[in-house]
């Protein structure tokens, strides 16, 4: 016969130091670290010959919880822990580097196979608003992100064990305690450092595609052959191609990402202007060139990159 549920009130405060990180040596696909350094206090009226404490199932490590102090009020008691812990987080980067995240710390009693569940002491907090971040230190510093929000949260989950415990009933729902802090990516870093390359070189290549022309003349004065505008798009392929596997090394993502899209454009331009070129000398009485030169090229040339990044858009965070 199992045993009753028992409830034990949780409190959770993060402080400095703290960061987030994306280390390039993990396992994971995407991997991300979370450390943070808390103290946590719970109030009691379970029984005696429970454990005290808190358990990660999502670290990596336990982490070993040294007591800063221990009281009671009436008939509770009350303890604290500063503990370390390094936790493993799944994000969904399709979005990146517009996508928000949740940083969530997964929080189980010590003695969950008992069925004794963790709630939080709200009653420790001056305001539990999301926006008011409960929980998180001002002087948190998270490099290259912003805290949007904090808050406590509840996950039902079902498992098909019963860890050992005849306490435990199995294939039945348990809620789960979750302190959840919702961050967004500040935007100017990556914006610069993962945009500017394929920018640079699309524009290049439109300077190229206005200089092209039928008038072998007109070619010579600015001394463009269509073997140098081969040579050039295949120089700035490689840089794309450095860059692009740049961009993935560092997000290590396992699908397709929103600013591949760039690069991606980038690409398909190098090749058609690289085409473009050897057409327009070679097949000169082509229809597209027989009458208005090269300017069709020159006038879709950047309402088709934009119109395929629209599109992209559109589908990566409308669909």
């Amino acid at each position: 016969m199992s045993q009753p549920p028992c409830v034990a009130r949780n409190r959770r405060f993060l402080s400095p130091p703290a960061c987030i990180s994306s280390p390039s040596n993990s396992r994971d696909p995407t991997p991300w670290k979370f450390l943070g350094k808390s103290g946590s206090g719970t109030r009691t009226t379970c029984p005696k010959i429970l454990t005290k404490g808190v358990f990660l199932p999502d670290a990596e490590e336990q982490p070993t919880l040294k007591e800063v102090y221990r009281e009671r009020l009436g008939d509770e008691e009350v303890t604290a822990w500063n503990f370390h812990a390094s936790l493993r987080e799944q994000f969904n980067y399709s979005r990146y580097p517009l996508g928000r995240h949740q940083i969530k710390l997964r929080m189980w009693h010590p003695d969950y196979a008992r069925n004794v569940y963790l709630t939080p002491d709200f009653g420790a907090y001056a305001s539990t608003d999301r926006a008011a971040m409960p929980g998180v230190d001002p002087d948190l510093v998270l490099e290259n992100w912003d805290i949007q929000q904090a808050f406590f949260g509840y996950r039902t989950h079902r498992y098909n064990t019963d860890f050992g415990s005849s306490d435990y009933v199995t294939n039945q729902l348990h809620p789960e305690l979750y302190y959840s802090i919702a961050v967004k990516r500040n935007l100017v870093t990556p914006f610069i450092s993962r945009t500017i390359v394929p920018l640079v070189i699309l524009v290049q290549l439109f300077i190229v595609v206005t200089v092209l022309s039928k008038d072998r003349e007109h070619l010579e004065h600015f001394g463009v052959r269509p073997g140098t505008v081969v040579f050039t798009g295949a120089a700035f392929f490689f840089a794309v191609v450095v860059g692009h596997n740049s961009l993935r090394d560092e997000v290590k993502a396992p699908g397709f990402i929103y600013i591949e899209s760039l690069y991606i454009v980038t690409y398909f331009v190098i090749l058609g202007v690289a085409l473009n070129s050897v057409l327009l000398l070679a097949r000169s009485n082509l229809k597209p060139f027989r009458n208005y030169d090269n300017l069709w090229a020159k006038v879709s040339y950047w309402p088709v990159i934009w119109l395929t990044l629209l599109v992209v858009t559109i589908l990566t965070f409308y669909t």
